[in-house]
């Protein structure tokens, strides 16, 4: 019986079964360490063999090199799966923003254009409604204006925040961050 065995053994049946269903999500399976980088049963520590100092004495330091093993899989995942993200974003930062800038100022101008043209139309249908014609006022094209503008201010200062997030690693509350947006 090797060690994991042994460890499993000292489960309760419940707790068991789920580090069974985790390590081998293939059932008769045999054992060689965790699973690989492979579908849903993906696992950073896949390529470390737990047993493979048991034979050394304590003078030769097993624990440190099996240590070593888990930093070296812990690098390599980090490599594999977020130095790639870094590097996007890294590559994003400009001069005076990021490169999505441009991308966001379009879309600023299409939802408020867009919105100044539903209301338009909603005033408009009332109006032809009622039997009157509707011609749109130096106020409103004004106050479409003004909104633009706020609109494009406020979509070139969220670009600033985001690059001075990227320039500092400051990104990781993020989700708190756009929970909180909505309020």
């Amino acid at each position: 019986m090797s060690r994991f065995d042994q460890y499993l053994e000292a489960l309760d049946p419940k707790t068991n079964q789920e580090v069974r269903d985790f390590y081998f999500p293939n059932p008769g399976e045999p054992y060689r360490g965790v699973p690989t980088y492979s579908g849903s049963g993906f696992n950073a520590y896949s390529e470390i063999d737990v047993d493979a100092y048991n034979d050394l004495k304590p003078s030769k330091n097993p624990g440190d090199k099996l240590y070593a093993d888990l930093i070296r899989a812990q690098t390599d995942d980090y490599i594999r799966r977020y130095a790639p993200v870094e590097n996007f974003l890294a590559n994003e930062i400009t001069a005076t923003g990021t490169g999505a800038l441009q991308g966001d100022l379009e879309r600023t101008r299409q939802a408020v254009l867009g919105a100044d043209q539903n209301v338009q139309g909603m005033q408009q249908r009332s109006m032809n409604r009622m039997g009157l014609s509707y011609a749109p006022s130096v106020n409103e094209g004004q106050s479409m204006v003004g909104t633009l503008v706020g609109g494009l201010n406020d979509t070139r200062l969220r670009d600033q925040d985001r690059r001075q997030a990227l320039l500092t690693g400051s990104l990781s509350g993020i989700s708190q961050k756009a929970r909180s947006t909505g309020k």
